[in-house]
């Protein structure tokens, strides 16, 4: 049995008499994450375990009727759940959550390599993740993700072609302290103006889904921040210093990528209004708009994700 230093879980461990600890996988500001195996349905999925203290004052009723909504969203572009609940190891309950395992990377990592990507692969990843987030807007109750970057994106492929799965839904409700997390400051980037005030509408979800979708067709965020004083645990000054940054309104997309038609740089803009009442009111109308400023999805171009792929694998 491999023992992981200072870690939650171990190999080989049995939670809960039904997963198996496998991998242990990294570490976040929210807790840990290991592939693990389904005793009873012989398949593997990934389980994410909350750091105890940002859990503590957690009602469990209140994780179990998340968890059952949450369970109960299915979508190809959406990561599934499969259950919210807790473990006890030496007298300490630890609330967990376990869901699909994606094969492939982050957007955050493509992006890493590639910087810019090609518009046709740029829009589709976006086109697949606004579709599943469409599917939780229409929920009954509605489910905000209240958490959407790049790190949340993953990427599995199909014919050599990126398909993008949203992950993590409902962490950032489940630990309900996020602003207070070390190291959320990089999470900020994100935000609609109205999350730093605790306010979370499905229009907060378009907002940063419309930095992830500029950042993918310029390579760079909206707006521009002065961050040489400050470090991205420093949360507070961090926050201060966003709602300084986007005091203007960010360059046209057009300005870094001249592929990006009018059109386009219209539907783009549209998304980061900072007034929620000028923005898209749900990823549905977001993405109907930028499907009608698309006029192909021909991915012809990006060959050259079936080589990246080659060294994932």
């Amino acid at each position: 049995m491999t023992i992981y230093s200072n870690k939650i879980l171990e190999n080989g461990e049995i939670i809960n008499n039904t997963y198996e600890i496998g991998s242990f996988i990294g570490e976040g500001a929210f807790g840990e994450v290991y592939r693990v195996r389904h005793k009873f349905f012989d398949e593997f999925q990934v389980m994410k375990v909350f750091k105890h203290e940002y859990v503590e004052n957690t009602d469990l009723n209140d994780v179990v009727n998340e968890g059952q909504i949450l369970t109960r969203l299915s979508h190809p572009n959406v990561v599934k759940v499969f259950e919210i609940n807790t473990f006890n190891k030496k007298d300490v309950d630890h609330y967990f959550i376990t869901m699909s395992f994606v094969s492939g990377e982050s957007l955050t990592q493509l992006v890493k390599r590639k910087i810019q990507l090609d518009l046709p692969v740029a829009t589709s990843i976006m086109f697949d993740v606004l579709n599943g987030l469409t599917s939780a807007h229409k929920n009954n109750p509605t489910i905000i993700h209240r958490d959407i970057n790049p790190d949340n994106i993953l990427l599995s492929y199909d014919n050599h072609k990126p398909v993008g799965i949203l992950g993590d839904f409902g962490i950032a409700k489940l630990l309900d302290q996020v602003y207070s997390l070390p190291g959320a400051g990089g999470r900020f980037l994100y935000f609609a103006p109205e999350c730093f005030m605790n306010i979370y509408l499905p229009s907060s979800d378009v907002f940063s889904a419309g930095i992830v979708l500029y950042k993918v067709l310029t390579g760079v965020h909206p707006w521009e921040y002065d961050f040489d004083h400050y470090t991205l645990d420093d949360n507070d000054e961090v926050a201060k210093m966003i709602h300084f940054g986007r005091r203007n309104e960010p360059k046209k997309p057009s300005i870094f990528n001249s592929n990006v038609a009018d059109k386009l740089e219209k539907v783009v803009m549209k998304s980061l209004e900072l007034n929620m009442e000028n923005r898209y009111r749900t990823a549905g109308s977001f993405l109907k708009a930028l499907q009608n400023a698309c006029e192909t999805r021909d991915l012809s171009n990006s060959y050259w994700l079936e080589q990246d792929l080659i060294s994932l694998n």
